[in-house]
């Protein structure tokens, strides 16, 4: 080769490849890597607040009434202004747990929650609620709130737990705000309704919905409190001795 002369690079397969490689790294910048890095990311999602209110009502549960009434008063106020209804849902789960006045205050309100999910979680809770309640007074005002939803509610899965609810307080109320469900023309509605009466009257008419209806619509439905297991047993075997 004459002195001087400039050797002749000839384009091999490998060449291109590189040359590429080479033009992205320098619209890149320095930083160019194949392989794209883990976004790091501080957002706290619904789902993590949600189960974070949980564990606070687990710790609850094992807490005395002051520091329950103190998570209490906390997840009031944020419940107020929550848009999300998956932590909603949450805080009412969770503020069941606690024997406060201001957590059945918090589950009456949740009766016109604008999320369904939310509204029928507070029909369950309440009615378990009042199932275990020592006051009346209380007992009659759930079973309003109750009626009201199921007179007035426009999905039919929260008025099932409306029904749901009622038919596990044995009160007058109960049974005479059921009587709403028997004349629903939905045939499961209907169904749902005998069986909660069952339940809340203690009494058994058999599956027809007019005797029921009969029945629960007198002025004075007859209730016939609840036999504990050990009764049962005793009424079993109390002829053999």
């Amino acid at each position: 080769m004459p002195f001087g002369k400039q050797p002749r690079i000839v384009p091999t397969a490998v060449t291109f490849p590189l040359l590429g490689m080479l033009m992205l790294t320098t619209w890149a910048g320095c930083s160019f890597w194949p392989f794209a890095a883990e976004e790091r990311t501080s957002i706290i999602t619904p789902t993590m607040r949600a189960s974070t209110i949980r564990e606070m009502g687990a710790r609850g549960q094992q807490a005395d009434i002051d520091e329950q009434q103190r998570i209490t008063d906390q997840l009031a106020q944020q419940i107020r202004t929550e848009p999300d209804p998956l932590v909603r849902l949450a805080i009412q789960e969770t503020v069941a747990q606690f024997d406060t006045a201001l957590a059945q205050m918090i589950l009456l309100a949740g009766l016109d929650d604008t999320d369904r999910d939310v509204r029928i979680v507070c029909c369950r809770k309440l009615g378990e609620r009042a199932a275990m309640a020592d006051s009346h007074a209380g007992q009659q005002k759930v079973v309003a709130q109750l009626r009201h939803v199921l007179e007035q509610d426009k999905e039919v899965d929260v008025r099932f737990a409306a029904v749901d609810a009622l038919g596990q307080i044995q009160t007058t109320g109960s049974v005479q705000a059921l009587a709403i469900s028997l004349h629903d023309r939905n045939p499961a509605m209907q169904y749902a309704g005998v069986e909660a009466l069952k339940r809340a009257s203690g009494q058994n008419l058999g599956n027809q919905v007019e005797a029921w209806r009969q029945f629960a619509e007198g002025e004075n439905p007859q209730i016939r409190p609840a036999t504990s297991i050990a009764q049962r047993v005793k009424d079993m075997f109390g002829n053999f001795r």
